[in-house]
């Protein structure tokens, strides 16, 4: 059981930096949000979370059995874990030159989302995700490392993982469908910096933790 919520919270924290720091997904969602509405940062997320489900599923059921062997998930491991400090001295290091900012500005709401754009909507999560070079490396490095420590607890390890890794998304990016949708200024820069820098030294933990685990 320990395991299992080291495994949930160990993806959820990974995932939630990855969320925080801007890039297409958060683009869609914001441009969408004041287009559309609240609701349409759900659905982009249930596409996006579709697409990951799919991922896991091939990695659990196919590409793992190709991934069996001791030196490749060492490789494996220590690249994830290498990729995970990477994150978090990049995030620190663009704090420090204040590179990183959240533009919530674009706020004039459009026409609501209507009940035959939802499959449109949920298609644009597919797609932001499968245009996004980082989210490739990211499977191939962070996820199969997490991959393969959850299949070692079945079924049960894979869905604590998932379950950890997409509910991120879904906080995250509701919570700026919110803030877009009402204007509320209640989650200013500063709370967002102090977020960043302290999923960053978690990340730390967890990618030294990644490698230490595997070369012994």
């Amino acid at each position: 059981m320990r395991e299992l919520a080291e495994i949930f919270f160990g993806a959820l924290v990974v995932a939630f930096t990855g969320a925080l720091m801007p890039g297409p997904m958060l683009t869609l969602v914001i441009t969408s949000v004041a287009q559309k509405g609240f609701w349409t940062a759900f659905f982009i997320v249930v596409g996006h979370a579709a697409l990951e489900l799919a991922v896991v599923i091939s990695f659990y059921l196919g590409i793992l059995k190709y991934l069996d062997n001791t030196i490749v998930i060492k490789v494996i491991s220590i690249l994830g874990g290498a990729f995970l400090i990477y994150m978090a001295i990049s995030i620190i290091v663009n704090v420090l030159r204040k590179k990183i900012t959240l533009d919530f500005e674009n706020r004039k709401m459009g026409a609501p989302l209507g009940t035959k754009n939802t499959f449109i909507i949920m298609g644009k999560g597919v797609l932001i995700s499968l245009a996004n070079p980082y989210w490739y490396v990211w499977w191939l490095t962070i996820g199969a490392t997490f991959m393969i420590k959850s299949v070692t607890y079945s079924y049960a390890g894979v869905s604590s993982f998932y379950v950890g890794h997409i509910l991120a998304d879904f906080i995250w990016y509701l919570l700026v469908g919110f803030i877009v949708s009402t204007g509320r200024r209640f989650f200013n820069q500063k709370v967002y910096i102090a977020i960043l820098l302290v999923c960053s030294a978690f990340l730390l933990y967890l990618g030294i933790k990644f490698i230490l685990d595997f070369i012994k």
